[in-house]
């Protein structure tokens, strides 16, 4: 039903009084239209936009994986590990006896563990950094050791290599999370690497410059390596 709007045409001059009366309705303007149809929108008060756009909504966008560091991870953290197992593979070459292979072998698998549950839970390059430094402090000590129980400490301590290996599959897993084949593949790579670095140089250093040398001069890679680390690479988030 329509209803008019009614003014007080008394009050009108110049004969305006005898226009035809306004007929509109304002009421659909000020009102509620949401039962009308999606397709149609009118202005109102309390409907400011069509019913057919949904409201905004904030969704969190997930974070692209940072190629750089990416990359870093897959140079660096391999390159660390094969160190650590070139420093095993040098003691097994210089060890008196055969079953010196067996402690840092045995060693590493102790201090894997705890190294592992550490780097899941805290900063890996931190963690990295103070198992290289301890590799290094141990790899000084193997170019000073003559005494059995010596040589039998320098193995116990080479056995942070484990810990090394272990920390380097974290940090690369926070960065590449799911990708295990990938860490497989670069892992197989550090110990090949390491083993045919040691093979490599032992036998060249220990003719030039005696057996001594031999460890000394893991060093120089070593600091390289932690050097880079702590240059360019970031513990993921």
């Amino acid at each position: 039903m329509w209803h008019c709007l009614h003014f007080d045409t008394r009050a009108i001059p110049l004969g305006l009084a005898d226009l035809p009366p306004m007929f509109f309705d304002l009421r659909p303007v000020f009102t509620d239209n949401s039962y009308m149809s999606s397709d149609v929108f009118i202005p109102s008060l309390g409907n400011a936009m069509p019913s057919s756009v949904p409201p905004p909504t904030l969704e969190t966008s997930k974070q692209p994986v940072n190629g750089y560091q990416l990359l870093v991870a897959m140079l660096l953290m391999p390159l660390a590990s094969a160190l650590a197992v070139a420093s095993w593979t040098l003691y097994a070459l210089l060890a008196k006896q055969p079953l010196y292979v067996l402690v840092p072998l045995s060693s590493g698998v102790l201090l894997a563990w705890p190294a592992w549950y550490i780097a899941r839970r805290g900063d890996t390059c931190r963690l990295m950094q103070w198992l290289l430094w301890g590799l290094a402090l141990t790899l000084g000590g193997f170019g000073m050791a003559s005494q059995p129980w010596e040589f039998l400490l320098v193995g116990a301590g080479l056995g942070l290599g484990g810990a090394v290996i272990t920390t380097g599959i974290a940090h690369a897993k926070g960065w590449m999370p799911g990708r295990w084949a990938r860490l497989c593949v670069a892992l197989f790579l550090a110990l090949a690497a390491g083993v045919g670095f040691s093979l490599r140089m032992a036998p060249l250093v220990v003719q030039a410059y005696g057996w001594r040398a031999a460890p000394l001069s893991l060093l120089i890679p070593l600091f390289m390596v932690m050097l880079l680390l702590w240059l360019f690479v970031e513990s993921p988030e």
